[in-house]
């Protein structure tokens, strides 16, 4: 009887595919992250190159000249003037929003407030109550947050060390139990302050001989 083969069939994905699928779904160079029409709202830079509105934000608060209002693009180097009312109001990529979902293709209003993006939901959308957002784009912040989340780790010779500590410790507060408790323990069992029991004084006998005369 001749051995029966078994075939595996498996569905090779076409490279086209692939790309239609990334392309679908545009993201940021700087963060990966899909666009939208709020934070990651895509921003093109003078030399075309687009970026979200978040990265863009923090790029000119960390690294802008004050004095000349540009930002340098982090792939190129050339640089763009940044408007008056900052990053939000650089040129929208409208290529790339028209790519995103079809809810998603209005931008939002957005606005720099210090270091600070805020987003404000428009009064008036039925079903939906008024909120606002703001993101906190300083180096400040992200500085709060990076040194609060990390927190130095004891190598192992430095735990041997605490626990030899805790030893030492713990030694020593029994030995001045010890001491202090010792007296203590002669007064009750003793009834004075010398444990040793004193020395019992044995009286010694000589029978006496007697004389019987017959």
């Amino acid at each position: 009887m001749e051995p029966s083969h078994v075939l595996w069939h498996t569905q090779v994905v076409p490279l086209e595919t692939d790309l239609d699928r990334v392309s679908s779904h545009p993201e940021c160079s700087i963060c990966f992250n899909t666009y939208d029409n709020v934070f990651k709202t895509p921003k093109q830079l003078d030399c075309t190159h687009t970026f979200c509105l978040e990265c863009l934000s923090r790029i000119m608060t960390t690294s802008m000249d004050p004095q000349n209002s540009k930002i340098s693009c982090p792939f190129c180097r050339q640089p763009t003037t940044i408007p008056k009312r900052g990053p939000p109001a650089l040129t929208t990529s409208q290529e790339v929003l028209c790519r995103l979902p079809v809810h998603q293709q209005q931008e939002e209003p957005v606005w720099l407030d210090g270091d600070r993006l805020c987003y404000q939901q428009p009064i008036g959308v039925p079903g939906v109550p008024a909120f606002c957002i703001c993101v906190d784009i300083g180096a400040s912040g992200q500085s709060a947050i990076s040194s609060s989340q990390t927190r130095p780790r004891l190598g192992l010779l430095e735990r041997l060390m605490d626990w030899k500590r805790l030893l030492l410790f713990i030694f020593l507060m029994m030995l001045l139990l010890g001491i202090v408790l010792w007296p203590l323990q002669c007064i009750v069992t003793t009834g004075s302050m010398r444990c040793a029991p004193q020395n019992l004084q044995i009286s010694t006998t000589t029978p006496s001989s007697t004389t019987v005369n017959v």
